[in-house]
């Protein structure tokens, strides 16, 4: 009868419970005497009363934090012992509750039988229980009851641990990353500590690459209104000791009430995970911290090693991006806000993470297919011929074709988009007259920040337009040109559009010499 799910079912609460059954009042008085001032582990004990196998029962399917139940199975009848004893043992379940039988009747068959075939941990004469050597008894069975509880909540403990590589693994930012940490660490500390479901605070910080602080980055509990502030202002005196010691060490500090996670990578990136609790982290097995510690560890290594990839990724991919726009003379930043509107766009749409960092990632080179047209086509100040404005068209299927057959995510995304950005909800779009939904979501997002972006900037063939026409026009558009959604999350949204567009101008600001001429 092991805890096989786990549960610290003595958490919490203070007491050992003993579910006494036997129809006789006098065992329950004698019971509660004997131990009303006794404590075991600092633990007093606490007698529940049951007259029958019907009480009994009912209190084992309410309640799941018996220790022991001390029965006698001949309460109903000489027939009834085994009959009960299994009836418990179906209520107990996979708990670590023991049984004790205590009777009056003699039957060395009953008591073998009881002990080898039913799990039952005891067999004692009435009489000789319900007195001082109840406590003997019971005391080392107690023990037992905790003692499995301690090797099953290690079990799952390791299976947490288990668990946590593949969520660990697959964050894709350093925010993420801290989530889950926090998220498994104060579960797995639930699971181990004996105040099983104790209060934990804590935060994660990560000091980036030629910075000399750590930053809050995640916070939870008390410390959820600390994001975005230097850790080093957060923390205690005493807390910024042990801090300090993690780093200095770089392995984990394990104090009373403090638990202090230090993780660092090749390139450089730190990362502290700092967790308070209410309650002794020390009655922690250490080798169990220790190699959550170290999954830890490796999971934030592969992280950072997957950041600089796709960080490099992202820069290669802006470059790409500015060179083709700078065949028409349209600046780089016009690729850095089409992918700050995209990215903008995908997060109020409610896609999820992984979508909104390929959609970041790939919008810069919505344009690529621009490669293969003319200079002559690009750069044409006045309107385009019927000839030329279909040269024009054949971007968006260059780019698909010079895209498509990547195994890559990132390019797979960058050829959808490259292929459906000028794709009209009514379907009056091309290259393929796609229309409604059947525009790729990406190739949706990405008409709308593009457009957005061009009609607001300077081009050979135009000047740029006022904010109000801007907005006008895509009034006029929504459920033509652009997705209603999109172009309803644009308007709501406004103002954070306008902060891209402002941080990121493409106006030149004046290069001022060291004699201070412009």
């Amino acid at each position: 009868m092991g805890n096989e799910n786990g549960k610290n079912w003595f958490s919490g609460h203070g007491y050992w419970n003993i579910l006494m059954m036997d129809e006789d009042n006098f065992s329950h008085i004698m019971v509660k005497e004997m131990v009303k001032d006794i404590k075991f582990q600092d633990r007093s004990f606490r007698v529940l009363s049951a007259y029958s196998s019907e009480e009994a029962l009912d209190i084992l399917y309410r309640k799941e934090d018996i220790a022991l139940v001390v029965l006698d199975p001949f309460t109903e009848g000489d027939s009834c012992g085994f009959e009960l004893i299994e009836d418990i043992n179906q209520a107990i379940g996979d708990l670590a509750t023991r049984i004790v039988i205590m009777t009056n009747r003699r039957s060395n068959k009953f008591k073998m039988k009881a002990v080898l075939n039913y799990g039952v941990s005891g067999y004692e004469q009435k009489t000789a229980i319900l007195s001082d050597k109840f406590l003997t008894v019971i005391i080392p069975i107690i023990k037992s009851y905790k003692d499995i509880i301690h090797i099953n909540n290690n079990k799952k403990a390791m299976r947490q641990i288990a668990s946590s590589s593949t969520d660990l693994l697959e964050a894709h930012s350093v925010e993420e990353f801290m989530r889950q940490t926090f998220y498994h660490l104060s579960t797995f500390i639930n699971i181990c500590m004996e105040d099983g479901g104790c209060s934990i605070h804590g935060m994660g910080g990560i000091k980036p690459l030629d910075d000399d602080y750590f930053d809050v980055v995640v916070g939870f509990g008390k410390y959820e209104q600390y994001v975005g502030r230097p850790m080093s202002e957060v923390l205690n005196k005493r807390d910024l000791g042990m801090f300090k010691r993690a780093r200095e060490m770089k392995e984990p500090f394990v104090g009373k009430d403090r638990y202090i996670a230090y993780c660092n990578s090749p390139n450089g990136m730190e990362g502290i995970v700092f967790i308070e609790v209410k309650g002794d982290l020390r009655c922690i097995d250490g080798e169990l911290l220790d190699v959550f510690h170290k999954n830890i560890s490796a999971a934030f290594q592969n992280l950072c090693l997957n950041t600089e990839i796709e960080e490099t990724q992202r820069e290669l991919l802006y470059i790409l991006g500015e060179v083709t726009e700078a065949r028409s003379e349209e600046t780089g930043n016009h690729v850095k806000r089409v992918s700050l509107y995209s990215r903008l766009l995908a997060e109020q749409y409610g896609l999820d993470q992984e979508d909104i960092r390929l959609i970041d990632m790939a919008a810069p080179i919505h344009d690529v297919g621009k490669v293969a047209i003319s200079d002559k086509i690009l750069m044409k100040p006045g309107g385009l011929s019927p000839v030329e404005f279909e040269a024009i068209k054949a971007h968006t299927t260059v780019g698909y074709n010079l895209l498509k057959n990547s195994n890559r995510k990132v390019l797979k995304s960058a050829a959808i988009i490259a292929h459906e950005h000028h794709e009209r909800y009514d379907g009056k779009g091309y290259p393929r007259g796609l229309k409604g939904e059947d525009i790729h979501i990406f190739g949706r997002i990405a008409c709308v920040a593009d457009v957005f972006d061009a009609l607001g900037s300077d081009r050979v063939y135009k000047k740029a337009w006022i904010v109000e026409d801007i907005l006008n026009y895509f009034r006029q558009e929504r459920g033509k040109h652009f997705d209603p959604k999109l172009v309803d999350i644009l308007f709501d949204n406004l103002d954070k559009f306008m902060e891209i567009k402002m941080r990121y101008s493409d106006e030149v600001e004046p290069h001022v010499t060291e004699n201070g001429m412009q």
